[in-house]
């Protein structure tokens, strides 16, 4: 290139980490993460020779020549779930090996999530309203159309409507019979519908998940306690916004707590507990009768990690609807 003071080079990811000021995520922030930005960037101009004043300018140009790299890039996090044996047997057998932990891998990007690496047997995506089911084993994806908790709660109100009139219309012998069905199905509606007190309480206690600082929550049930929460906030966590997005979306389906925090909320609405914690939700300890039964981790958090089809079903793969969300998993 021409003009004094002006030459092309190769600029290292390590030097662009630095030079721009955390611009690539918080994978720059350590050495380990500059590692993972391997590679070169053909750059214009010589940080040597450009006056400082201009350096501020070269660092947005910088930034905004690797935006269409990171556009399609989401997070990439493991969930490890560890049932803990409180039984005597175990109590009293201390030297007993632990439990091996159920770890799930899980990417997360734009509210749309995926359970399930690709050497799963079975993997969810969670998306615009639906869960796909992926059965890698027998190469078939369930499509869930009527999967979020609202929606369960809509055909529940149907339902019942629908045998309100059949009521009404039965014939005298059948009417009985007809009326403990509707009867049945109400009780389930209201069940759906009926909120679960939950009272959260935050402790002066602190502890380090994955390298992370994070704030013990207590969440109390009938003046029980039953979940310990270490919350982390946000910003402190790699790809942390992603993250909590994701759990948002995962907190509209049925099922949906199990996927995001390794818990069982039931049918009731969850989210708006979780959101005034402030932060992520790194380490959920359940408690029975006072006693620790499971352990949920989340860990591994890797920011920018490019999105290679992981909410696209796979090619070949039959795609099947149904069966209907609310017969599959209500029990």
């Amino acid at each position: 290139m021409a003009g004094a003071g002006i030459q092309v080079q190769f600029i290292d990811a390590l030097e662009l980490c630095d030079l721009g000021e955390g611009f690539l995520g918080d994978g720059c922030r350590t050495l380990e993460g500059k590692k993972r930005h391997a590679g070169r960037i053909a750059v214009g101009y010589s940080l040597s020779v450009i006056p400082r004043k201009e350096r501020s300018t070269l660092r947005l140009v910088l930034a905004l020549l690797l935006c269409p790299v990171l556009a399609n890039a989401g997070v990439l996090y493991d969930v490890a779930v560890r049932p803990v044996d409180q039984s005597e047997l175990a109590l009293s057998s201390p030297n007993a090996p632990p439990v091996t932990p159920v770890v799930t891998q899980y990417f997360v990007e734009g509210g749309k999530v995926r359970a399930g690496g690709p050497k799963a047997k079975t993997a969810y995506v969670f998306k615009d309203g639906t869960m796909y089911v992926i059965d890698n084993t027998s190469r078939v994806v369930h499509v869930l159309r009527h999967a979020t908790l609202s929606q369960l709660a809509a055909h529940y109100t149907e339902a019942v409507k629908q045998l309100r009139d059949a009521v009404a219309s039965a014939a005298p012998d059948d009417r009985a019979e007809a009326e403990r069905k509707a009867n049945d199905m109400q009780v389930v509606s209201d069940r759906i519908r009926q909120p679960v007190a939950r009272e959260f309480r935050v402790t002066v206690r602190f502890e380090s998940v994955d390298g992370h600082a994070c704030r013990i929550w207590e969440e109390r049930e009938r003046e029980a306690k039953r979940l310990e929460l270490c919350v982390a906030p946000p910003a402190s966590v790699p790809g942390g916004t992603e993250i909590l997005s994701g759990m948002k979306t995962l907190s509209q389906f049925r099922q949906g707590s199990n996927f995001a925090l390794g818990v069982d909320f039931g049918l009731s609405q969850w989210w708006p507990d979780i959101d005034t914690l402030g932060g992520i939700p790194l380490l959920i300890r359940e408690y029975k009768y006072d006693s620790e039964i499971a352990e949920v981790m989340l860990s591994g958090m890797r920011q920018g990690v490019p999105n290679t089809g992981q909410f696209e079903m796979p090619e070949g793969y039959q795609s099947q609807d149904g069966p209907d969300y609310a017969q599959w998993y209500v029990r």
